[in-house]
């Protein structure tokens, strides 16, 4: 009898705890719909758009798919300068580099760009602030005015944690996974910025170029690389020579110059996307474990595009597709619902759209848009159908050309200025930029008209730069236009 009470005791006591625990979870589930959602966004370093497995037959990202497969999907998303300075800038402030004016060897970002970066203004607006993994960029001000949590990361194989060196990319999942338990216990919400430095190449390490976890060493082994699209030697040989020996090429010699080359590299370059993939499954995982994955909306793109090949270039830099184009995707779990939008997204969105989410004031600065009606499906009468870009970056020490240009839905113009080369595909019936039409009597017209369209932005983006920047001296490509 005595052993039955006892056992009935102790039901009763489970019972009582497990009725107090999901009280408990009721409150805290109804305390988290009723504030602002958390925010995750996650950038990988040198991702292009088709590098996911759910637009390849042969990288594999499931955990990207699978939060595609649960959010939306941006099939035409670009950033406006494809270099990871000045795009990651633009990120931060909705802003082209054109406006912010910062690139490699430039001034920080003035005070007022810097103040109105999307942490800045969400801090302020009572958010907890983090961020982790790749920097590499100068913003005026200091850092605790931005980030509760804030730690930047160079470049390297190996960081140590709790006493040992891991790899890179598991140390930036797990500095995120420490932001985000720290906050999950704080009664506000959080933005977390999660830069991976993968899938960028070790540029001093020019016989690997690519690093990862040990544990990926065997994908991809057993699997022959497809031939890059327009890789051909005559493609090449059509470069104009300005091209042919720039930084694209020179870094080709040592990336793809053989088929044994091409391989090899290419799944180096696989397998540290794979590594990336990995790490949002883990932290979205995380995100379930600690009951936050009903109001945290995450969001993953790439600073800018890769060259693996195409033309017999590596890099980007440039003007093609495979420099410009990334992948971007949305889930807002408070509206699970997958959808597909061909509409042009930019990476000067990514501001406005996060302080949308929030519900925080967007700067009227900012020059990229909010995404969220066309996430919503809300009738959106106006909407951009072309957009400028530009690489005002021309390094001393490495033969990179400064370029700018246009891009519409039907179209694309690049202007190479400083070398007198103009470029015009018809992306509808030439979507791999094969042929360049800036040279025929037929379409002169139009390349004259999409020049004169570029430099209205270009005079558009300069008179919005703040006090600050004007009085600065002027970028030395800045006035070189044709």
């Amino acid at each position: 009898m005595k052993i039955t009470f006892f056992y009935l005791t102790l039901l009763l006591n489970c019972l009582a705890v497990c009725f107090n625990e999901a009280v408990a979870n009721e409150d805290n589930t109804a305390n988290t719909k009723n504030r602002p959602p958390n925010i995750l966004f996650i950038l990988a370093d040198d991702h292009r758009w088709d590098l996911l497995s759910r637009n390849s037959s042969q990288v594999q990202t499931p955990n990207l798919d699978a939060l595609a497969n649960d959010g939306v999907v941006f099939e035409n998303a670009f950033v406006t300068t494809p270099i990871c300075a000045s795009s990651r800038i633009s990120i931060l402030t909705g802003l082209t580099e054109r406006t912010h004016d910062f690139t490699f060897g430039r001034p920080p970002t003035g005070e007022k760009e810097s103040s109105n970066i999307y942490p800045a203004l969400l801090k302020s607006a009572g958010y907890s602030t983090g961020f982790v993994g790749k920097y590499e960029i100068k913003l005026s001000g200091e850092d605790d005015e931005r980030f509760d949590y804030f730690k930047p990361l160079l470049q390297s194989k190996t960081n140590e944690w709790d006493g040992e060196q891991i790899p890179q990319t598991h140390y930036i999942r797990n500095l995120a996974s420490e932001f985000i338990k720290q906050a999950s216990t704080e009664d506000k919400p959080w933005v977390l910025a999660v830069n991976f430095w993968n899938p960028h190449a070790h540029d001093v390490d020019k016989v690997d170029q690519f690093h990862y976890p040990p544990e990926f060493e065997p994908m991809y082994s057993d699997v022959e690389i497809e031939k890059a699209n327009v890789s051909d030697d005559t493609v090449f040989e059509a470069l104009p020579d300005f091209l042919k020996t720039s930084m694209g090429r020179v870094r080709w010699e040592y990336r793809f110059a053989t088929e044994e080359m091409y391989q090899r590299i290419v799944k180096r370059h696989y397998r540290a996307i794979s590594s990336v993939d990995d790490a949002v499954g883990s932290l979205n995982e995380l995100l379930k474990s600690l009951h936050l994955d009903d109001n945290t909306i995450i969001i993953y793109t790439g600073d800018n595009g890769y060259a693996l090949n195409e033309r017999q270039l590596a890099g980007k830099w440039f003007g093609w597709e495979e420099d410009l184009r990334v992948p971007l995707i949305i889930k807002d779990p408070r509206s699970l619902k997958h959808k597909e939008i061909s509409e042009l997204a930019l990476n000067i969105d990514i501001a406005p759209t996060i302080l949308d989410f929030a519900g925080v004031s967007i700067p009227s600065t900012y020059q990229g848009n909010s995404l969220i009606p066309l996430i919503g499906g809300e009738e959106v009468t106006e909407w951009r159908d072309e957009f400028f870009f530009e690489h005002m970056y021309q390094p001393k020490r490495a033969p990179i050309p400064p370029m700018y240009g246009l891009r519409t839905t039907h179209w694309k113009f690049v202007n190479f200025y400083k070398n007198d080369y103009l470029q015009l595909y018809d992306l509808e019936n030439d979507p791999l930029e094969t042929t360049n039409l800036a040279y025929e009597e037929k379409y002169q017209y139009l390349t004259n008209g999409l020049l004169q369209r570029a430099n209205v932005y270009i005079e558009k983006y300069e008179n919005a730069r703040s006090e600050e920047v004007k009085s600065r001296e002027s970028f030395e490509n800045a006035l070189l236009q044709n």
